[in-house]
């Protein structure tokens, strides 16, 4: 009887920000928005509630 090996998965998944185009580190924050992923920070810059003032 033939035995398969385990197959070892590649842990150097790279992820880059959509916004700034730097790569998102694994111990980093990041948040998904419709299959886009961002840095937390750069999230907020993009979406952010708050209204942006007239002048």
């Amino acid at each position: 009887m033939k035995v398969e090996k385990a197959e070892i998965v590649n842990q150097d998944f790279r992820v880059w920000c959509e916004h700034c185009c730097i790569r998102i580190a694994p111990h980093e924050e990041r948040t998904a928005v419709h299959d886009k992923i961002y840095h937390l920070r750069c999230y907020s810059k993009l979406f952010s509630t708050a209204p942006k003032p007239k002048g």
